[in-house]
């Protein structure tokens, strides 16, 4: 019997070395395939098909994390260059393999989120992130997709709620952006007549962020609302002390709002004194706008001519500038120079007052948020 076994050994051993090089050969057929497959892929890319590279991707019989990141590439590729259902159909497939690790789903749910979110899909972006935290609570970089969200949806309990936990998993500091939240959910307060709501929500945007110069601008619409005059002014003062930028967003309601004399007085000197301080362009044009209003142009006919030949006049300084220098004038002479002022005016009020910092987009009312890349406290006169 042991000579029989001992017999069979070699061919046991040969069948075993043939299956073992079947098995091999099998492998190398299908790495070639696979090869072949992403090289076809690839090439319809580079031919500018992207569709039919598309079914060559999503028809791959295997992935590894190679492939998979890859993918993840590509997938990113086409939402950058906004064809955002070509992203959805390579993040949903990637997404719904069963042969992808942990870490590459939520890599690729990730990014599934973030197509979502591109192509304005708010809900179903928020719902793929928020899957994301709850199978780990420590994906910070779920947060701030998600704050984006709650951004755009004007949900700034939510808002406040993510950003103090992004603060707390990355360490980073959110304070800003908190003040900020708060300071939205005060101005409904304060349009509602909500006042002592309103004032509980701007004392906790200042415990957020003390320095913050719309918490002041808050405090004083707060007093005002109050019927606190007198107060409410000083606290204007304050915040457009802190930030000069603040007069451009401030002025027209600052005008509306306190017309008595000696309120006008007020503000005049505390403008000139401002102006005098900081020698700000910017802040001549509302100095000048205060002078007409007071009666007080005659006085300012030295401190425009001065300005406008030592100065850097804005084309608002110089539409005022001509309405003083106008009624000074011969009156022959102001005939024409009444002419330059209307085109002056004309032109002035086709452009726009502010713009970003960040991005350069121009606006004509102030924000606090910029509309097009969405920084916060970036806007500023023009």
């Amino acid at each position: 019997m042991q000579e029989i076994l001992f017999l069979l050994l070699p061919i046991a051993f040969y069948s075993g070395w043939q299956a073992a090089r079947k098995r091999y050969k099998e492998r190398q057929e299908k790495r070639k395939e696979i090869s072949v497959r992403f090289v076809r892929g690839i090439n319809f890319l580079l031919s500018e098909e992207p569709d039919k590279a598309l079914d060559v991707f999503l028809n791959y019989p295997e992935i590894d994390e190679n492939t998979a990141n890859t993918f993840l590439l590509l997938g990113n590729l086409f939402r950058n260059r906004g064809e955002i259902n070509r992203a959805l159909r390579i993040h949903q497939n990637l997404v719904a393999r069963s042969d992808l690790s942990k870490a590459q789903r939520m890599s690729a749910m990730l990014a599934l989120g973030e197509d979502f979110f591109a192509a304005g899909m708010l809900d179903r972006a928020e719902s793929v992130f928020t899957e994301l935290l709850k199978d780990d609570p420590k994906r910070a970089d779920a947060c701030e997709p998600l704050r984006n969200i709650y951004e755009q949806l004007h949900e700034w309990d939510k808002a406040i709620e993510i950003t103090q936990c992004a603060q707390q998993r990355n360490k980073a500091d959110h304070s800003r952006l908190i003040a900020h939240y708060y300071c939205e959910l005060a101005t409904q307060e304060l349009q509602r007549q909500n006042l002592f709501k309103a004032e509980e929500t701007i004392q906790k945007a200042a415990k957020a962020s003390p320095a913050s110069a719309r918490v002041i601008v808050l405090k004083a619409d707060l007093a005002y609302a109050r019927g606190q005059r007198s107060e409410a002014l000083q606290i204007y003062q304050q915040a457009i002390g802190k930030d000069s930028r603040l007069l451009g967003m401030l002025f027209n309601q600052l005008l509306n709002n306190f017309e008595k004399r000696d309120e006008l007085e007020n503000l005049y000197a505390f403008i000139q004194k401002t102006f005098a301080k900081t020698q700000d362009a910017k802040l001549f044009a509302y100095l000048l706008q205060l002078a007409r209003k007071l009666g007080k142009l005659t006085d300012m006919r030295t401190q425009v001519e001065e300005h406008l030949t030592k100065g850097k006049p804005s084309l608002n300084t110089l539409v005022h500038s001509t309405e003083v220098l106008a009624s000074l004038w011969r009156e022959e002479s102001a005939c024409e120079i009444g002419q330059i002022q209307t085109a002056l005016q004309k032109l002035a009020a086709s452009q726009p007052d502010f713009q970003c910092e960040h991005c350069g987009y121009k606006m004509h009312g102030y924000l606090w948020r910029c509309p097009a890349c969405h920084q916060w406290d970036t806007v500023s006169n023009v």
